[in-house]
């Protein structure tokens, strides 16, 4: 019986370690977003990523934001209910040298859904000083 068990164990892991993790999938997913879409796939370097789940309530803050950025009526404000995880949010850096050799940095923001399919986020920083210049119209206006 354990030798059984010491045959089996082995290629139950390696069976285990072929399929990709879900975060690494998540990864691999923004690499081919971001590669088709630089100015040259072949000059893509990939950097950082940060890796952190994505609920229906980010989802529906993230809409919130845009749409007062944007004046548009706000979606429905999220309940407690609205903790199911609905993908993974990634934060990735990376570089794309251009045609005349110029190295350019840029980062972005992606949710990965679980069916692999990845959507562009405005980024955080740019979301929260475009919220910022929104409502010092507000105040200026009503002054």
């Amino acid at each position: 019986m354990k030798t059984t068990l010491f045959l089996l164990l082995p290629a139950v892991l390696l069976l285990g370690s072929c399929k990709k993790s879900t975060d690494k999938q998540a990864e691999l997913a923004v690499q081919d977003f971001v590669r088709n879409r630089v100015s040259d796939a072949a000059n893509y370097f990939p950097g950082k990523f940060k890796l952190k789940p994505y609920t229906k309530r980010d989802s529906l803050l993230y809409l919130a934001e845009l749409a007062q950025i944007n004046g548009a009526p706000a979606p429905p404000a999220p309940t407690a209910a609205d903790t199911a995880r609905i993908g993974i949010l990634v934060r990735h850096d990376y570089r794309d040298e251009m045609r005349d050799g110029e190295m350019i940095r840029d980062s972005g923001e992606y949710v990965v859904r679980p069916n692999g399919e990845v959507r562009l986020l405005m980024a955080e920083s740019v979301r929260q000083k475009r919220l910022k210049q929104v409502q010092q119209q507000s105040v200026g206006a009503l002054r």
